[in-house]
C-alpha cells in the first residue's frame, strides 16, 4: 500500500510474472498457520460467500470470482509479495531475505522505515501490504489505520489470509472498482484503485511503480478473464 511497496524490488520494466509463483509456500505462508481459526472457511469459499453479484457486471458468478481472486494475486505480484512471505509477509521482504511473522490474531504491527533514504515509517504488512497503528522504536505510534478500520467495519475475526482478502476486496469496493474487478475490466480497476497501492502505475507516491503491461501480465498468469 502507500508506504508500504517494501517488500518487492523497484518497479520499471516487465518482468515475466510467472517467476513470482514459485512451488514453494511463498504465496501463502500463512494460509495453514496454526494461529488462524479452524472455523475459518477458506479465502475462496469466503470470498463467494460474501461478494454479492453486481447486476452491472455482466459475467458469470463463477468467472467474476475467479476474476476476484485473479485481481487480488495481481495486487500481491505487484506489491512483491507473492514470493516473498504472502499473507505473512513484513515490509521489506524479499524471496532472498524474508521478512515474515506466525502469529495471525492480528496485524503484526511492527513499524520499519521505509528506506535508507527515506526516514518515514510504515507497518505495511501481509498479502497486501495492510497499515495499522503500530509503535513505533522512538515513541509514539504509526498514524496510518487502514487495517484497524477495516477490521471494526467488517467485523474480522483477526489477520488470517481470508480476513486480509476481505479486507483487501473493501478498498477496491470503497473506490468504486468492484464492479470493474468482477467483469474483468482490470485497466479500469487499476486506476481506480491506484492510490490504494504504491506499486500501481500512476499511484504518485514516488516508490517505484510498475508498468500497467506488468500488472496485466501477472493478472493473465493468475487465472483472470478480461473484458473483451
Amino acid at each position: 500500500m502507500r508506504q508500504g511497496q517494501g517488500a518487492g524490488g523497484e518497479g520499471g520494466g516487465f518482468i515475466d510474472p510467472s517467476l513470482f509463483f514459485g512451488d514453494g509456500d511463498t504465496s501463502g505462508s500463512g494460509a495453514d498457520s496454526a494461529d488462524e481459526p479452524e472455523q475459518l472457511n477458506t479465502w475462496a469459499e469466503t470470498i463467494m460467500t460474501t461478494l454479492t453479484p453486481s447486476p452491472r457486471a455482466n459475467v458469470p458468478a463463477d468467472v467474476a470470482d475467479r476474476n476476484v481472486a485473479a485481481f487480488l494475486t495481481m495486487i500481491a505480484v505487484a506489491e512483491g509479495t507473492e514470493a516473498a512471505g504472502g499473507y505473512g509477509c513484513l515490509y521489506g521482504s524479499r524471496p532472498t531475505a524474508p521478512r515474515t511473522f506466525s502469529d495471525f490474531s492480528d496485524h503484526p504491527r511492527i513499524a520499519s522505515r521505509i528506506s535508507n533514504a527515506d526516514p518515514r515509517w510504515t507497518s505495511a504488512a501481509g498479502r497486501y501490504q495492510l497499515m495499522a497503528v503500530s509503535p513505533l522504536p522512538t515513541g509514539g505510534t504509526t498514524r496510518a489505520n487502514t487495517w484497524d478500520v477495516l477490521r471494526a467495519r467488517l467485523g474480522l475475526p483477526d489477520f488470517g489470509p481470508a480476513s486480509q482478502d476481505l479486507a483487501c476486496i473493501e478498498l477496491i469496493r470503497e473506490k468504486g472498482a468492484l464492479d470493474d474487478v468482477r467483469a474483468g475490466r482490470v485497466a479500469a480497476a487499476i486506476s481506480k484503485v491506484r492510490k490504494v497501492w504504491a506499486s500501481f502505475p500512476a499511484a504518485g507516491y514516488g516508490q517505484g511503480e510498475r508498468q500497467l503491461s506488468y500488472l496485466l501480465a501477472a493478472y493473465d498468469y493468475a487465472g483472470g478473464v478480461r473484458e473483451a
